[in-house]
């Protein structure tokens, strides 16, 4: 596996990981995007197997993030700046069409890549990011769903410094491990870690600040998806680089909106989608999941039973076997 940075002529600097064969050997071009708050790693169980069936993978730190540039405004994290950036890129590299496959933020930022340049893309892999169509009206992300009511702290920048200062306890309670499956290098500490798990949410309004802004020093994390020796290289990640990257984000739902409104985007018929997501994903719930169908004509849609957001780590051989089948039909014959 490679290491490269690639300058773009905006000045932005990707940096990126590079497996699997080049050119007329490979099958094709896999460009992975993770979401928040995660790292190239994220895709770390995919890559390998994905090379080894012949494909090239490229696994960006996304905009804000690891070695990758980290603007200080918010408009260089909106959803267009980021795709113009990520065609760019492809530019650089010389590939003209790739495979998209995104989680999170990584999958909106894939979707919305399918609208502003439908030439670059030919199959698109989304993982437990519905497609959400441009809207004529802007909403809140609270006002679509009470679920999204984080996206809020989030957007404000009182959030940067507050989260940068309890990196571990944020970071231990985003990675808190499904209920059907604790990660089982990382059991619950004590009965009292396991009703942590149960109990602690940020997805609401008003809940993550609260956390962030508590003063006991005895939290004890719930189980995680990831190991400790993980978390920590996450911890040390997000202390070198900030948060204030990854946060922006958040913070261009309304310069998305404007970009969208009018400029008649959507997805195109021939298009290959595969959607993925998890039963148990609070942030992707089976109405939002349901309703892709009705504005993507060519999609597969696997429901993984029980299993929550962290699909990537949760079922890292169930994601890489869907997507080699998607890639390949015949395979699953």
């Amino acid at each position: 596996m490679k290491e490269y940075n690639q300058v773009l002529t905006n000045g932005h600097t990707y940096y990126f990981v590079d497996e699997g064969p080049r050119g007329a050997a490979a099958k094709g071009t896999l460009v992975c995007l993770h979401g928040f708050p995660d790292q190239w790693y994220g895709w770390k169980h995919q890559i390998t197997p994905w090379a080894n069936a012949g494909y090239r993978v490229i696994a960006l730190h996304m905009l804000g993030y690891g070695s990758s540039d980290k603007p200080a405004e918010p408009s260089a994290y909106s959803t267009k700046s980021l795709c113009d950036d990520l065609a760019q890129l492809l530019d650089r590299l010389e590939l003209q069409t790739v495979v998209l496959v995104g989680h999170d933020w990584g999958g909106m930022v894939a979707w919305r890549f399918a609208l502003w340049h439908p030439s670059r893309i030919y199959k698109l892999v989304a993982i437990s990011v519905p497609y959400f169509p441009p809207s004529q009206e802007y909403r809140k992300p609270s006002d679509i769903s009470p679920w999204f009511g984080y996206h809020e702290y989030f957007a404000d920048l009182v959030s940067t410094k507050e989260i940068e200062n309890r990196l571990d306890v944020f970071l231990s309670t985003l990675f808190k491990a499904s209920s059907r499956r604790p990660a089982t290098g990382n059991p619950p500490q004590s009965s009292q870690a396991e009703e942590t798990r149960k109990k602690v949410s940020i997805l609401f309004k008003g809940q993550i600040q609260a956390l962030m802004r508590s003063e006991e020093s005895n939290f004890e994390p719930p189980s995680m998806i990831i190991s400790q020796e993980e978390l920590a290289e996450y911890v040390l990640d997000f202390t070198k680089g900030g948060m204030n990257g990854p946060l922006s984000y958040y913070r261009t739902d309304r310069i998305r909106h404007e970009e969208e409104k009018d400029a008649s985007l959507s997805i195109s018929t021939n298009l290959p989608v595969l959607f993925i997501y998890g039963t148990r994903d609070p942030t992707c719930i089976p109405a939002y999941a349901e309703g892709t169908a009705s504005h993507v004509e060519n999609l597969t849609v696997v429901r993984l039973e029980g299993i929550g957001h962290w699909v990537l780590l949760d079922e890292p051989d169930s994601v890489v076997k869907e997507v080699l089948a998607f890639l390949n039909p015949q395979s699953r014959l």
